[in-house]
């Protein structure tokens, strides 16, 4: 039975911020202390009935089975357009300044990539403790 030895590297990196956040959580709960829980977006309430059934409805769709392109659904980069514009009184180009992503947390991994170069310096606000 061979064992592999991990890389180094995975030891140098800080815990996951969200376990970190569940054990903070449990700690406070195990105390007693009643939590609005405004976590990692997990809903706490059940979903509402027409958004239910608004999805059997799409799964009906064949059009629904397949993944979308690289670039994202143009319906969907248009209504984020129009919602942002609405919302934040900003116009985007649902083309180039629209970007659809598996979660937010892929966003903001990727942001410093799209935006520092290597050797350059980036401040980045954290809270510590």
């Amino acid at each position: 039975m061979s064992i592999f030895k991990k890389a180094d590297r995975l030891g140098r990196l800080p815990p996951y911020l969200f376990k970190e956040i569940d054990r903070k959580k449990s700690e406070v709960m195990a105390r007693g202390v009643d939590i609005i829980d405004l976590g990692v977006g997990d809903p706490d309430l059940p979903t509402p009935p027409h958004i239910i059934e608004a999805l059997k409805r799409a799964v009906d769709e064949p059009a629904n089975h397949r993944y979308p392109t690289y670039s994202g659904m143009g319906d969907f980069k248009e209504v984020v357009a129009k919602w942002y514009e609405e919302r934040f009184g900003v116009k985007l180009d649902s083309e180039t300044e629209v970007v659809s992503l598996i979660g937010s947390k892929e966003g903001l991994a990727h942001f410093p990539l799209a935006f520092v170069n290597p050797g350059e310096v980036a401040l980045v606000p954290c809270q510590s403790g």
